[in-house]
């Protein structure tokens, strides 16, 4: 994958030659002042601190818990004063557009803010989130033999690389956490790749990745945490690990589906640290397509345990509903609205609500991580 790093030659004039030798060609400050990147401009943020109408900062996440006896309580989101840390999210594909290309109009923001709700602003309560936007290619877009090779891919990338520079140039000392969902999690996996990989600074500043609904593209060999995809950067095994990857692709158990060679890397958010295979917390959004309850005032409804959740012989992790829990929220009923609701194909599974079935789960291993980097 080539670096988009523009290459710099300093102009030399015998008028200047004194001043040049003193100055030599610049630092990268210096190059970053004469050469800014686009990603200067506020408007190609939906979240970043100190814009304007920061959506993270502005949107509503206060949710309504029902407990299993059905008692429901309000729980009011509070955003971190000052947070130690930042998350770094790239959000799905949002462009469903059928033919391949890449998205131009960066103004429309309405089909960016349903996954960032749903995906990264809840972890303002732990970190400054940057979310930049970027000329994603379009769902049609996969349908080209090699769509991680197109241009319409390398694009969205270069875009993605060009934003996280800035942020890199911008905060220079600060730990992060990198965030991503479907091709948001394609292009941070070539992020890792082209820059983390012989890069031990970085590494030494990353607390972890969150690759969620790689949808296959992430590949470890079966048995192991490492290897295939990254040489150096493992999978997660312990929530006070640091430096490592959560990935999952979620699916309601005893959905059918063809079998594969190998299986995908699945780590289970709810065996780091958690109570195993019993989701914390799962969280939907009123606007999201599913059905939700009568008398729930608050936009999001939470259900502390009601999924379980396991890898399965073929990686996906598999949701189901808890034993001895009552609920019209089967997973099978989630999956069911949320594909009948979706412009694209999410091959029959979970994909769309990767991040609300283990909220609760995600946001605790980051907490716990971070406090360990």
């Amino acid at each position: 994958m080539p670096n988009n790093h523009h290459l710099k030659v300093c102009g030399v004039s015998l008028l200047f030659i004194a001043a040049s030798l003193l100055s030599a060609c610049g630092s990268d400050s210096d190059n970053n002042d004469n050469n800014p990147s686009r990603y200067a401009d506020d408007s190609l943020w939906l979240c970043k601190p100190g814009i304007d109408n920061d959506r993270c900062q502005t949107v509503d996440l206060d949710v309504t818990l029902v407990d299993p006896d059905a008692n429901t309580s309000v729980v009011t989101h509070e955003i971190a004063d000052n947070p130690e840390f930042d998350c770094f999210y790239v959000y799905p594909t949002v462009d469903m557009r059928a033919e391949p290309g890449n998205t131009t109009d960066l103004d429309d923001e309405q089909p960016m803010l349903l996954p960032l709700y749903n995906q990264a602003a809840r972890f303002t309560q732990m970190c400054r989130v940057f979310a930049p936007k970027y000329r994603q290619m379009t769902i049609g877009s996969y349908t080209l033999e090699s769509p991680f090779e197109s241009e319409f891919f390398q694009m969205g990338y270069s875009d993605i690389e060009e934003a996280f520079d800035y942020y890199l140039n911008q905060n220079p000392e600060r730990n992060f956490v990198l965030i991503g969902h479907s091709q948001g999690s394609h292009v941070l996996i070539d992020l890792l790749k082209n820059r983390f990989e012989n890069n031990d600074a970085l590494k030494q500043r990353m607390i972890s990745a969150l690759l969620i609904g790689p949808t296959n593209r992430l590949k470890v060999p079966e048995g192991q945490r490492v290897g295939g995809t990254f040489s150096s950067i493992p999978l997660c095994e312990a929530d006070t690990e640091v430096g490592c990857i959560v990935a999952y692709d979620s699916i309601a158990q005893g959905t059918d589906r063809t079998a594969t060679s190998a299986p995908r890397p699945c780590v289970n958010p709810t065996q780091l640290g958690g109570t195993p295979t019993i989701a914390a917390n799962t969280i939907y959004d009123r606007n999201q397509g599913i059905p939700f309850p009568d008398g729930v005032e608050t936009n999001w409804i939470g259900y502390p345990g009601l999924y379980s959740a396991d890898c399965a012989a073929d990686g996906f992790l598999e949701i189901n509903t808890t034993p001895g829990r009552n609920t019209l929220f089967t997973p099978q009923l989630i999956q069911l609205a949320l594909n009948q609701a979706s412009a694209a194909d999410s091959g029959g599974t979970l994909h769309r609500a990767d991040f609300n079935i283990l909220m609760g789960d995600l946001l605790r291993i980051v907490d716990t991580q971070a406090a360990n980097r």
